[in-house]
């Protein structure tokens, strides 16, 4: 298939450069829920460190930690699938714009499209995976709390 409109290969273009911003919103919440997780870590951290921290309260943080830690990989991944999604949508619509020149490598698009889609849907599920894992450190919190008042 011939282009010979370059508006018509604009407007084809356009389809992946929304799919960029689209990625670009999700990054932006996935990396907040990063830091979140990450200053959670250094505080859980510190008052583990602090001398003060009674023993119930440092084996709660033993059992939290492990959590916090697996939620800080699964939002990292999360990243790295979204940055990988936009780098694939990104060379999709140079592709695109490149097919006035070259039809060969318009055969490429497709395939830069699922796999982009694909990354998108790898990081919603790891995103889904580290919200299961935040509750699990909320209940590990609850928990605590319950046993420290009940002492």
């Amino acid at each position: 298939m011939l282009i010979d409109d370059p508006l018509q290969v604009v407007a084809s273009a356009v389809t992946p450069v929304v799919l960029v911003s689209a990625t670009a919103i999700l990054i932006s919440g996935v990396n907040s829920r990063h830091i979140a997780i990450a200053d959670r870590i250094r505080s859980l951290t510190a008052e583990y460190r602090n001398a003060a921290t009674n023993p119930a309260r440092r084996a709660g943080i033993d059992r939290q930690l492990p959590i916090f830690h697996l939620r800080v990989q699964l939002a990292s991944w999360s990243i790295r699938g979204l940055y990988l999604a936009s780098a694939c949508f990104i060379t999709m619509a140079l592709i695109i714009s490149a097919t006035l020149w070259r039809q060969m490598i318009a055969v490429a698009t497709l395939p830069l499209f699922i796999g982009g889609i694909i990354l998108v849907l790898f990081s919603i599920v790891c995103e889904l995976w580290e919200l299961q894992e935040a509750n699990r450190t909320l209940f590990e919190e609850i928990s605590d709390l319950k046993q420290t008042t009940k002492a």
